[in-house]
């Protein structure tokens, strides 16, 4: 195995490599805010959608009770009239849960798109981090031999 040694860096190139760490790392925790506002949103979203099903319920139930109503006999004209009345209720909010609904899932289908995008920036930024890691024992390591040389010559002027 063959090992590249790389000339000794100067200031300016370890300022830099701090500076592309830094910037590494707050790219990373705007990341982590990005996924924080995704959680809360697909928390909404499903709060919308447990909405929904209550909404569900209610209508079917309010079927039911029209179902039931028309299967007893007989039915006067009254009875009718207030059937027609409830059903076109009924039907004006079915048709109002429909658009909900399919608001919430496109909703729902942008925030999976998020969700993926988001994720494969997260294994970038960590491979990222892992690099930058690897950066920063090599500078901390420099660092050290540095000092250790400077001690090293001093102990021997004296």
């Amino acid at each position: 195995m063959a090992f590249i040694i790389k000339p000794k860096p100067k200031n300016n190139d370890i300022r830099k490599e701090l500076n592309s760490i830094k910037k590494i790392c707050a790219n990373h925790e705007t990341l982590c805010r990005s996924f924080t506002k995704w959680k809360a949103d697909i928390d909404e979203n499903n709060a919308q959608l447990e909405i929904l099903s209550e909404t569900m319920e209610s209508l079917r139930n309010r079927h039911r009770k029209i179902r039931d109503r028309l299967s007893r006999k007989p039915v006067d004209a009254n009875t009718v009239a207030e059937l027609q009345k409830e059903i076109e209720h009924v039907e004006s909010q079915v048709d109002i849960w429909m658009k909900e609904l399919a608001e919430i899932n496109e909703a729902r289908t942008n925030l999976d798109v998020e969700f993926i995008r988001l994720r494969s920036k997260l294994q970038r930024s960590m491979t990222n981090i892992e690099v930058a890691n690897i950066d920063f024992d090599r500078i901390e390591r420099l660092h050290h031999d540095t000092w250790k040389n400077f001690l090293h010559k001093n102990v021997n002027l004296t």
